[in-house]
């Protein structure tokens, strides 16, 4: 039997609801994800933000779950309380050019011995550390470092309800066997309204 999918678009900045050409750059992660989930026999389409966020995307059909996304803690238990799914994905609502090879190479990759995939990339800039004097300390081995994206795909049965910390979106259990895939490099992060011009050109591009 094939596990039920949950795709939880997961409204992290005010950001997502700024203008990406057409319309909001939520509503572009939202059709990305909405066409991933089309293609998934039983998957369906949630969104989670705050009740303020949720208000604004009222008139979307689809399930809400009210929490604050940032919140790894928060977001688990919203998770535990909504509709069940054996596995959930969860997309940052700050990414609005992930493609669908993204969102299927997460899915595959999720195999009977692995609990929790996402997709990563290498680090290429140079980063150097400083000190309370804005001095330079020394550089940071970039090798030692990864570029992290989403959408995360976790087992239901992997996620740590009673924990409120972790670098993934939901904690997950100290058991829990982890994978990456390859990140596209389309699908970075919008950080701020000054990078929303860029985006609308790569989405031209991509058309």
């Amino acid at each position: 039997m094939t596990p039920s999918l949950k795709v939880v678009v997961a409204i992290t900045s005010p950001i997502a609801f700024h203008q990406l050409k057409s319309q909001t750059i939520l509503h572009t992660c939202l059709q990305s994800a909405g066409n991933f989930v089309a293609s998934v026999s039983g998957a369906h389409l949630a969104i989670a933000g705050t009740a303020a966020d949720l208000a604004k995307v009222a008139e979307i059909a689809c399930e809400k779950i009210v929490c604050d996304p940032n919140k790894p803690g928060e977001l688990a238990t919203a998770i535990k309380s909504a509709t069940a799914a054996d596995l959930i994905m969860i997309h940052d609502s700050q990414r609005p050019l992930t493609q669908q090879g993204q969102f299927e190479r997460v899915y595959v990759a999720l195999t009977g011995d692995i609990d929790a995939v996402r997709p990563t990339s290498p680090f290429t800039e140079t980063l150097k550390s400083i000190n309370a004097d804005n001095f330079i300390e020394q550089t940071i081995d970039r090798t030692s470092m990864m570029r992290i994206s989403t959408p995360e795909l976790i087992r239901y049965s992997a996620i740590d309800f009673s924990s409120d910390s972790s670098t993934w979106f939901v904690p997950l259990t100290h058991s829990a066997r982890t994978a990456v895939v390859e990140a596209d490099p389309d699908s970075g992060r919008i950080n701020s309204e000054k990078e929303i011009d860029l985006m609308g050109y790569l989405l031209d591009r991509n058309k």
